[in-house]
């Protein structure tokens, strides 16, 4: 250190003293000692703690540049997530899981209700509908969601046709038939067994002349253009005039219902694909109709088979209660 100046050799004995390569006790000069020890405790005091004049200007100046935003469906999403993690009975878990389940499907079924096929919110329309139906309960609560979704269907067709996209019109009017078909055959369930029902049985039937009618109104504006022709033919076969003569009540509506499903379904034809290749959709159209078809026939046996089995009782009743008499 000879010819170094005394703040040159000050910062090296601080340095040398900090790195522990030299005692501070060996620092002959007392007041360089003195130095480097005030220099030392500094040091530590500076990294080891803020004072609070410190701590308080770097909070200020912390949340003075925050900037205050709303939540996002993330952030919502995240603390859901963490509150289902937390420990409770399984029974909450799962009915916590299926309250948040079924709020989301029903708002994306009210946002997506107007919605058609190829929309990007139709699938979450759909999924909606079969919720619905999943969970509703007895026979009278599944022909209200039945014919909720019929209705939704003959509305769809009705745009389509308009717009001129027969096929798919083709697909809603079928599913519209099949829906209907399968409300009455719950209601045919309850007949002859509950009041109350000859009122929801009134109407379906007001409903579904009201639907038919309507829809011939508008098949008769479109067969007057050339572009919408095709989608006329299979409005006018939706709005063709009851032929189930002999039955009353939901057997003559599912009856009808499964005419119209089957009629729609000789509109089309299943064209054979090669296992080899994905089938189009045209072909995925015609066997969505052709199911249709045959599930709107298995309803309306099912309900005439119910109207059946409810007169047999009926008979065995009035035979009875005449040979107490």
């Amino acid at each position: 250190m000879v010819g170094a100046s005394r703040p040159e050799q000050l910062d090296r004995l601080i340095e040398s003293v900090a790195r522990g390569e030299r005692e501070l006790a060996s620092i002959h000069d007392a007041k360089l000692r003195e130095a480097v020890r005030v220099a030392l405790r500094m040091h530590t005091s500076a990294q080891n703690e803020l004072d609070a004049l410190a701590r308080e200007r770097m909070r200020d100046r912390v949340l003075g540049s925050l900037r205050p935003r709303r939540p996002t469906f993330a952030d919502r999403a995240a603390t859901a997530f963490e509150m289902l993690a937390k420990p409770a009975p399984y029974a909450v878990r799962a009915i916590a899981v299926g309250a948040i389940c079924i709020a989301t499907i029903a708002g994306a079924t009210v946002a997506g209700a107007d919605t058609l096929p190829d929309d990007p919110l139709y699938s979450f329309k759909l999924a909606g509908e079969d919720l619905r139906l999943t969970f509703a309960r007895g026979a009278n609560d599944r022909a209200a969601v039945q014919l909720s979704i019929a209705e939704h269907r003959l509305a769809e067709a009705e745009a389509l046709a308009t717009s001129g996209r027969d096929e798919d019109a083709l697909v809603a009017s079928s599913t519209y038939s099949h829906q209907m078909a399968e409300a009455a055959a719950e209601l045919a369930e309850l007949e002859a067994l509950q009041p109350e029902v000859v009122a929801l049985v009134a109407q379906l039937d007001d409903r579904f002349n009201e639907q038919r009618s309507r829809v011939q109104l508008l098949a008769t504006k479109l067969a007057a253009d050339p572009a919408t022709v095709r989608a006329s033919e299979i409005l006018q076969v939706v709005a063709a005039p009851t032929l189930a003569p002999g039955l009353s009540g939901v057997q003559r509506i599912a009856e009808t219902a499964a005419g119209v499903a089957e009629d729609l379904a000789s509109q089309t034809t299943l064209v054979a694909v090669p296992r080899v290749s994905s089938p189009s959709r045209a072909v995925r159209n015609a066997e969505v109709v052709r199911r249709n078809a045959e599930q709107a026939r298995a309803a309306a046996d099912r309900a005439k088979a119910r109207n059946a089995k409810n007169k047999h009782a009926e008979d065995n009743s009035t035979e009875e209660r005449g040979d107490r008499d």
